[in-house]
């Protein structure tokens, strides 16, 4: 059985500076879950991706506003990771790391 790994950035910016978080940010006005997803992996890693199917959504309430929060599978993703400034490292993991903004474990148990 092959090693299910997730990959994970570490933010170089406040809110959260030196977390480990997903790539993700805001979808932008007529522009499509799929297509936000694939926009922040390139702005983030410089990786063009294939986006698969919905594995999470939560709610998260801040003290300025309400957030739905959707984690997509990636299918397939190709070529050199190159950070932006945005973020200071990378690494694959197996399990959520210390230090993490989200428990990113469940998201591995429900990928293929």
């Amino acid at each position: 059985m092959k090693k299910r790994k997730i990959l994970l950035l570490k933010r170089n910016l406040k809110p959260y500076k030196g977390f480990w978080h997903l790539i993700g940010g805001h979808v932008k006005a007529n522009e499509s879950l799929n297509d936000a997803l694939k926009r922040e992996f390139k702005e983030e890693t410089n990786l063009d991706i294939e986006v698969g199917e919905i594995i999470d959504a939560r709610i998260e309430e801040t003290s300025d506003r309400t957030k739905v929060i959707v984690a997509l599978q990636v299918a397939s993703a190709h070529g050199e990771i190159k950070l932006n400034f945005e973020n200071i490292e990378y690494g694959w993991f197996s399990k959520t790391p210390q230090n993490s903004i989200c428990n990113y474990s469940k998201y591995l148990q429900k990928t293929l």
